[in-house]
């Protein structure tokens, strides 16, 4: 079975989906029942991404770029294409199924006859309307020329037009006078009828000569009214002549008994005689009964219903006006507006004037304002899709008078909408009933354009204002949706603002791969390089030895080498498992000892340089002479204190010698918060020696002074039987800190006695990639501790101070190297990450708390289908660059950076969950798509309250997105981090 064909089987079947549509990167399925859908089953199947669950029976299933192409298989299946359910999935969810689902609800949804029925009336209208529109139009045009005065009563028969102005008005009146006309043609063929046969029976009874039969009629009064008749065929049949011009009920009667009539002819008749003898008959039945009998009887119905409403408003305008708009909202879904809008036609013919339309601006302008709310709070959310149905409908509303968009694409989605409106109907209604009502001469489209037609100008205007804000601020400040309804929508905001982030990050690595390949290219001209340098052994030993003269070597590093570190305070000594922080004791930081103290001050245990030094004071990062890479965690969790009771000595960068003062520290302020004062001492860089160790001595006395040994570093033997640095002394034995002092040397406790001042060997990390399992970009701390930035991503121990050294061979062969091996000459080289058994820790990239990914507040990232990493809760306000790269990700909102790291990983980096609805406030973007950027550069600096007022979670996501180039992705800290941190270990594939 392939994906497509198991994609459909596990969500239930063909029979299962009532709708299938598919956006950029998911496919969206509409079920009939999505409660048992076993979603890791969907998340197994080949090219699947992930899957969510949503209300309302509602499933996506992520695919990614080829998501088009799933869609086209599955719809080409073909249980899809075969009966049932199949069928609907081709639907396309527009406003026609969203009107066809609200009537199952209703009662036309429970009895056939009447959904038939307003069926029947809506289509027998709907082609129509853009022809009254552009006549309400019209209309208007000429009721704004009346009101400026620049024509007489446009509306009285009896005034006077000037031909161009009678002309114009002939524009709209055709429009009306021949609306029986199309109204015959639409609902004939709504019926099944010749819609043309329709449309000459109607046109019968409006020929010039039908109406000049009156010359000859008699006058009668039935019902009340004056009617003129003309007896034919000897006087036996009396036909009643009426003016059908703009009446709708003749022509809606006429077809509802041509229809069934017409296909009973097409039952009886031959077809081969059908096409000459079924017009005919129609023809000949039709005629004369609608001329005698179905054309009267359309026009007393009509003006039944007039006469009705009429009695209703002449009793009481007040309640008139409040009547009309609070029952609008209910018979514009059931298509029950139509019969109005023929009584409105006939209200003009017969009384010269309509009072409906005015309240039934009310109802309109109160749905426009519903309508404008959801584009406010669409906007203000980023919701792209509302955004769009919500501007095309507001713009139907408010320019064209018409409805249905806005009812059909929004408010019959969202049952709180309907209770806005209709307080927006209701009050401005009220308006119109306490102004006395509103009358019109004309049948209008309620628009913006349309507000001169009426007769009381400044009253409905001020009504349609009414109900127009009344709806639109209690959707803005009581929204739409539900609690859930806005979660949902959140989720798959998020959903596509990631999956947009992830495919330009994969678009990126595309591209990182061609760089790879070329990379891969110039390594291996560089290992060919390296082989030539190798037959100048003699003058690459001397190259060294001059390197080393000249620069201190890395004497940690060299084979065997035996190096003690020395404690930076007085104090007990702790063994690593005994540390109260899981983090520490268990090694994940590094290996060493803990030291509780006695004193009060922070020495530096050898020579070296400052590459971390926090403000708060609680943690330093020493990057030894010799090659060891210290940390000195001052205390658990003392980072809470945000440097209270710590006096910093030192700076980032700073050079320092042994016993130089880093840092002294309160111990009562510190042990009154209620934290523990041990003082985790760890070598960060362990994977660079055979072995560290507790210090022998300290394991009988665990008390120490600052500088006596309490760990000792062993470096890894010499490979392929290389012997050890030539002219590297043996490491002497240590002394203690006492007798230190009494042989005269002022730098007590120089226990790293195998160190030698100044920096490493020239050329030392130059050249080719690491050695496969050396740590790249440098080790950071995890959980509560700080650890090293980025390193040099080498492996630079012995090779440091070997004869074979690369920097060695570079100077003895004058650059035999050639540029080929260039990539790799700062920072980690290229592609280091994707050694083989190479472990790569990824630092924080702000200050905070780590949330395991799993418990980050969106499916999209928690689920790892974007990436896998951790979330942060920062505590800070900067994000920066966790390694050296470049930028491939840089949304203007601020709130998502894509990284591409040099040593192969790449990085997204999501600055809280949906954030980009904030369009960027709240956000100060420091960098653009394309920069490059090292360790510690400021991405973006970000403003907490702002994006916490708004009620978004700070959750950072910060994930690898090509983790199918590891091996493993695992989360390296847990609790408080400071930038730089380790949070995340990424182990290459072997």
């Amino acid at each position: 079975m392939n994906a497509p064909a198991e994609i459909l089987a596990s969500i239930g079947g063909a029979d299962n989906v009532e709708n299938l549509t598919h956006c950029a990167t998911r496919l969206r399925f509409q079920l009939h029942d999505n409660s048992g859908i076993d979603e890791k089953q969907v998340e197994s199947i080949p090219g699947v991404m992930g899957a969510v669950s949503q209300s309302g029976n509602r499933y996506q299933v992520v695919i990614g770029g080829a998501v088009e192409s799933v869609y086209n298989d599955i719809m080409a299946l073909p249980e899809m294409k075969e009966g049932g359910s199949a069928t609907g999935t081709q639907k396309s969810g527009s406003n026609a199924d969203v009107k066809s689902a609200a009537k199952e609800k209703g009662p036309r949804g429970r009895f056939t006859w009447l959904d038939s029925f307003f069926d029947f009336l809506g289509d027998s209208f709907r082609p129509i309307l853009g022809s009254l529109l552009g006549a309400s139009l019209i209309i208007t045009f000429m009721a704004l020329m009346g009101t400026l005065g620049v024509i007489g009563n446009w509306a009285d028969p009896r005034t006077e037009l000037s031909p161009t102005w009678q002309f114009i008005n002939l524009c709209w009146r055709c429009v009306f006078y021949f609306l029986p006309l199309m109204v015959a043609y639409n609902a004939s063929k709504k019926l099944g009828a010749d819609p043309w046969i329709g449309f000459a029976v109607m046109a019968v009874v409006m020929l010039p000569g039908f109406t000049s039969l009156g010359q000859y009629a008699t006058h009668l009064t039935f019902a009340g009214s004056e009617i003129n008749v003309v007896r034919l065929f000897g006087g036996h049949l009396p036909l009643t002549i009426f003016d059908y011009g703009s009446q709708v009920f003749p022509p809606l009667l006429m077809a509802a008994v041509l229809g069934p009539l017409y296909k009973l002819l097409k039952k009886i008749i031959s077809p081969n005689v059908q096409l000459i003898f079924v017009p005919f008959l129609s023809m000949l039945i039709m005629i004369p009964l609608t001329a005698f009998l179905i054309g009267p009887l359309g026009v007393y119905a009509g003006a039944g219903l007039a006469n009705g409403l009429k009695a209703v408003n002449d009793f009481s305008p007040f309640i008139f006006a409040i009547l009309i708009p609070m029952l609008y909202p209910f018979m514009v879904p059931l298509g029950l507006h139509w019969p109005l809008n023929a009584i409105m036609l006939l209200n003009i013919q017969t009384l010269g004037f309509d009072f409906i339309q005015g309240p039934m601006g009310a109802w309109n302008f109160a749905c426009f304002g519903a309508t404008a709310g959801v584009l406010f709070l669409s906007v203000r959310d980023r919701d792209v899709t509302m955004r769009q149905t919500a501007t095309g409908a507001l713009a139907a509303g408010l320019l064209g008078g018409i409805s249905e968009p806005s009812l059909y694409g929004i408010h019959l989605r969202f049952k709180r909408i309907y209770p806005r409106i209709l307080v927006g109907c209701f009050l401005g209604g009220l308006v119109q009933g306490i102004g006395g009502g509103l009358t019109t001469n004309a049948f209008v489209f309620t628009s913006l354009l349309t507000i001169p037609a009426f007769s009381n100008i400044p009253l409905y205007a001020i009504s349609i204002a009414v109900a127009f804000f009344s709806s639109m601020l209690l959707v803005v400040f009581f929204d739409y949706r539900t609690a859930d309804e806005r979660a949902e929508a959140a989720k798959v905001r998020a959903t596509e603002d990631a999956d947009q982030a992830a495919e330009e990050a994969r678009k990126a690595s595309a591209e990182a791969h061609k760089a790879e390949l070329r990379a891969d290219d110039a390594e291996a001209r560089a290992d060919q390089a390296e082989q030539r340098a190798a037959t100048t052994t003699v003058a690459a030993e001397r190259a060294a030895q001059v390197a080393t003269a000249v620069a201190p070597a890395r004497t940690a590093l060299a084979p065997n080498a035996v190096t003690q570190i020395a404690s930076p305070v007085a104090g007990y000594v702790v063994p690593l498992d005994k540390v109260p922080d899981p983090v520490f004791a268990k090694g994940t930081v590094g290996l060493g000892v803990g030291i509780d103290p006695t004193g009060d001050t922070i020495t530096s245990p050898g020579d070296g340089k400052i590459i971390v030094a926090q403000d708060t004071g609680h943690a330093f990062g020493i990057k030894l002479d010799n090659g060891i890479e210290l940390l000195i965690h001052v205390g658990i969790d003392t980072v809470n204190l945000s440097g209270t009771g710590f006096d910093v000595h030192v700076a980032r960068g700073d050079r320092v010698t042994t016993g130089d003062v880093l840092v002294r520290f309160d111990r009562k302020v510190i042990e009154s918060a209620g934290y523990s004062m041990i003082t985790p001492v760890l070598v960060t860089n362990p994977r660079k020696f055979a072995s560290v160790t507790q210090a022998p001595a300290t394991l009988s006395s665990a008390l120490v002074a600052p500088g006596d040994t309490i760990i000792t570093v062993t470096a890894k033997p010499p490979k392929d039987g290389a012997a050890a640095v030539p002219g590297t002394p043996p490491a002497p034995a240590h002394r203690s800190a006492a007798q230190a002092v009494a042989a005269g040397d002022s730098k007590a406790g120089a226990s790293a006695s195998t160190e030698a001042p100044g920096s490493s060997v020239g050329g030392s990390q130059l050249g080719g990639s690491p050695a496969p399992g050396s740590t790249v970009p440098g080790v950071a701390a995890h959980g509560d501790a700080q650890a090293s930035p980025q390193g040099t991503g080498t492996a630079d121990g012995a090779a440091a101070a070997s004869p074979t050294a690369d920097g060695a061979r570079r100077a003895a062969t004058g650059g035999a190297a050639d540029s080929a091996g260039s990539a790799a000459v700062s920072g980690a080289a290229p592609g280091s990450a994707l050694v083989a058994g190479a472990v790569t820790e990824i630092g924080s990239p702000v200050a905070g708390r780590v949330v395991a990914l799993a418990d980050v507040p969106d499916p999209v990232f928690s689920k790892g289908i974007v990436g896998l990493g951790v979330g942060i809760d920062p505590t800070g306000d900067t994000i920066t660059s966790p390694g050296d790269g470049k930028i491939i990700v840089a949304q203007d909102t601020g709130h998502a950076f894509g990284i591409k790291l040099d040593n192969g990983i790449e990085l997204l980096i999501h600055v809280g969950i949906d954030t980009v609805n904030l369009g960027g406030t709240g956000f100060d973007v420091h960098v653009a798509r394309g920069d490059r950027v090292t360790t510690g550069d400021v991405l973006v600096r970000f403003d907490r309250t702002v994006i916490e007022s708004a009620g978004y979670s700070m959750i950072t996501p910060v994930l690898v997105t090509n983790p199918r180039k590891f091996a493993s992705i695992t989360q390296a800290a847990q609790g408080a981090v400071t930038p730089g941190e380790g949070i995340i270990t990424v182990t290459a594939k072997q």
